[in-house]
């Protein structure tokens, strides 16, 4: 799936929840426009338990219901869509039934090939995360698209980015995805008018109880390489000695994070239910939003 950077996005999937007071992805794509041009989907995939079959009404009644709540859910959706055409902004508008919620988003994304999905998340509880029930975590693992998932805390006018990179892969991520969350943040940086950091979370438990006394000299070297590609300044360079959800969180609250950009690994479900996977702690961790990337394919 061969999409633009994010610096340079043509096509943008804002996921809208019908039942919010708040549309916090939307709130978020407008700010992106503010300095980019692109396309709007504004979606909402939906359904109600009411108008599920057998359950409160007939089955020669349920298609037309259906259809009658989802014209609402597409007259709410136009209500957004008026005034961001009035700015100028080429906005269309999907409402969905669909349960589970996420796949009807996983399919809008084989249909549009957006170059960025925005979804509004909450954090969940430890139970449903280990099952894996909830509609956040599976567009996580399953959103082919780069994906912004949005907090509640608004951008400052110039946001500062938190790019999150693993230059001796000691958590198995792919060699060239450090170098593209680099570009994107770097490219973010300078559409939005903020302020790029790379970190370097290593933190790792050592078998023999002792790190090797050149243990972070070696972390430091390659983190340092990767950086100088960059031109980064040492300024913007975070190493922690931490796993990496503590360190982000730690350089958060430190540096007044807007954005953390992580790379999104796939991972087996025996893993994700077992041990847990980094991505998963990060998204519960941060206050800030996060954006998922994943390795080209």
């Amino acid at each position: 799936m061969s999409r633009s950077g994010l610096g340079e996005m043509k096509r943008v999937i804002a996921v809208v929840d019908p039942g919010a007071e708040s549309q916090p992805a939307v709130e978020r794509m407008k700010a992106l426009a503010k300095t980019m041009d692109f396309e709007v989907i504004l979606a909402a995939c939906d359904y109600t338990q009411y108008l599920v079959e057998g359950y409160y009404f007939s089955e020669s009644e349920l298609p037309a219901l259906r259809a009658e709540y989802l014209a609402e859910r597409k007259e709410m959706l136009e209500s957004l869509a008026g005034p961001l055409r009035d700015a100028g902004l080429s906005v269309e508008t999907e409402a969905i039934w669909s349960h589970p919620r996420y796949a009807a988003i996983v399919d809008l994304v084989e249909s549009y090939q957006p170059d960025l999905v925005i979804q509004h998340v909450h954090r969940h509880a430890a139970l449903s995360r280990i099952l894996l029930t909830n509609d956040d975590w599976q567009i996580a693992r399953h959103c082919p698209a780069p994906l912004l998932m949005v907090k509640e805390k608004p951008w400052k006018a110039a946001p500062v980015i938190l790019a999150a990179v693993d230059p001796l892969h000691a958590r198995a991520k792919p060699s060239g995805l450090d170098h593209k969350i680099l570009a994107e943040g770097r490219l973010l940086e300078e559409k939005l008018g903020g302020q790029l950091y790379a970190v370097h979370a290593y933190g790792q438990v050592p078998l023999s109880g002792v790190y090797p006394a050149d243990a972070e000299q070696r972390h430091r070297e390659a983190f340092d390489e990767l950086a100088d590609e960059f031109d980064l300044p040492i300024s913007q360079r975070k190493m922690v000695d931490e796993a990496p959800e503590y360190a982000l969180q730690k350089l958060e609250a430190e540096l007044q994070a807007d954005l953390v950009i992580v790379g999104a690994i796939s991972r087996s479900l025996i893993k994700d239910i077992f041990i847990g996977s980094t991505t998963e702690k990060v998204l519960d961790f941060l206050d800030c939003d996060v954006l998922l990337l994943r390795p080209d394919q």
